[in-house]
């Protein structure tokens, strides 16, 4: 390929940046990791594109904080965070439902598998891409993009506006 110094930019300021990451630190880097690839004409070195996809992954991070800090009591992944006391089982299974019927109305059948295989089961991105046949970093689009459409529409129910 003649643009292998992409994928090894990737890789190095995925060690680098976040050798404990979360699913949300995946999910911006990942975006980042796209951006980058659609402009990797652009670049010559491995160096340029690791300072491009650091800054990228940056605001992408930056931004995700920001849209959380607008709706800090609506996010979808507070539910996960606070655990349910005796009194909140009732709207918890009533969010639960809701999440899980936007799924099953909105994704497909496969980002639906792959979006219940990786949150649900716990699988990883590899055992997810060798399942469908696809790339890891594909499934790790399908994972991000399947959870930002479940979220939006939710948040959409819960706050018309």
């Amino acid at each position: 390929m003649e643009r292998d110094f992409i994928i090894s930019a990737f890789r190095s300021v995925r060690r680098r940046l976040m050798p404990r990451r979360t699913d949300d630190d995946e999910d911006a880097l990942q975006e980042a990791f796209c951006r980058l690839w659609t402009r990797r004409a652009d670049f010559s070195s491995q160096g340029e594109a690791e300072g491009f996809l650091t800054v990228a992954a940056r605001n992408v991070s930056i931004d995700r904080q920001r849209r959380r800090q607008t709706h800090p009591e609506t996010d979808i992944d507070a539910i996960e965070r606070h655990p349910a006391s005796d009194d909140d089982d009732d709207i918890r299974s009533e969010q639960i439902a809701e999440i899980n019927r936007l799924i099953g109305s909105h994704l497909s059948q496969r980002d639906r598998e792959i979006l219940y295989r990786r949150d649900r089961d716990g699988w990883e991105f590899d055992e997810i891409a060798e399942s469908f046949g696809i790339s890891e970093a594909n499934a790790r689009m399908i994972v991000s993009r399947a959870r930002k459409t479940i979220r939006s529409l939710y948040l959409k129910k819960i706050n018309p506006q």
